[in-house]
């Protein structure tokens, strides 16, 4: 069960969104594909990596606060987990196809800092995957 967690500040910096390709029959991860990197010079700093699955002739919604932390039971054990949605909407045909999506953000962290990261789709209105979680490590 996860708890909310402290309030900490996130900017995002950059913004960047590329369509790979579309037509895809299937998916090959109905969760979101996430890494997310730490910056070298910077120790508030992060980049994160998603490849996303949405259905054709949709562009992926990122919602923008991603000041929500939870404190929550992982396969890690009790992490500090930033959230983070990715919108869309359910697709009405049952044959349809998907897009391969690539986003790169860029945010900066002020306040308590997460120890994970969790992306999930909000599909339509309420739906909402498990989601992947991602942890942060510094290089030593």
């Amino acid at each position: 069960m996860s708890q909310i967690a402290p309030l900490s500040f996130v900017t995002i910096k950059s913004q960047e969104k590329k369509l790979f390709g579309t037509g895809l029959a299937e998916r090959l991860s109905v969760e979101p594909l996430v890494a997310v990197y730490p910056d070298a010079e910077f120790p508030n700093m992060y980049r994160l990596v998603m490849s996303l699955y949405i259905p054709d002739g949709q562009e992926p919604v990122i919602n923008e606060n991603f000041d929500d932390m939870r404190d929550e039971e992982t396969e890690a054990g009790r992490l500090l987990v930033r959230q983070i949605i990715i919108d869309y909407q359910k697709s009405e045909a049952a044959d349809h196809t998907w897009s391969l999506w690539k986003v790169i953000i860029n945010y900066a962290v002020k306040g308590d800092q997460a120890q994970a990261i969790r992306v999930m789709y909000r599909i339509g209105d309420p739906e909402t995957s498990r989601g992947t979680v991602t942890t942060v490590k510094r290089p030593a």
